[in-house]
């Protein structure tokens, strides 16, 4: 199987390429590289890759893919508290554009992996399975 991920030099996915390459996956990653040269264990593995900006992919980046895991985003609050509408052009709009791209390539699997930001804070209380999200009130 043919798996393309997205940000996959960064946090998870330089820990995510090895493991999909020892279940035998083919695999190729697309980076903007944002945070070339601060790896987390050593230089990730070689792989196909292409360094590009997740907003600037194209249907053709995605042909031929079987499934599109998606990691590549602005990962923390602060960071996304910096500029908030540059964080909702990556994290939201850069993905939704993606996923559709993805189903127009005749991607059959996309997987989008989301920090706990993506839901919001949860309060003091017992948080149960399914509670409500408030992305709104992420800090």
């Amino acid at each position: 199987m043919k798996v393309l991920v997205t940000g996959h030099n960064g946090y998870i996915g330089a820990i995510l390429m090895p493991m999909l390459r020892a279940e035998g996956f083919d695999v190729a990653g697309i980076d903007s590289d944002l945070y070339a040269a601060c790896d987390f264990g050593g230089t990730p593995p070689e792989v196909p890759s292409t360094v590009k900006d997740v907003r600037d992919l194209t249907q053709a980046d995605l042909t031929g893919y079987h499934a599109v895991l998606h990691l590549a985003g602005l990962s923390n609050d602060p960071l996304g508290n910096l500029n908030p509408e540059l964080t909702s052009e990556i994290n939201h709009r850069a993905t939704v554009k993606l996923a559709r791209l993805a189903k127009a390539a005749g991607v059959e699997r996309f997987v989008f992996s989301s920090s706990c930001s993506n839901y919001g804070a949860g309060g003091n209380g017992m948080v149960r399975p399914a509670p409500p999200t408030h992305p709104e009130r992420a800090q």
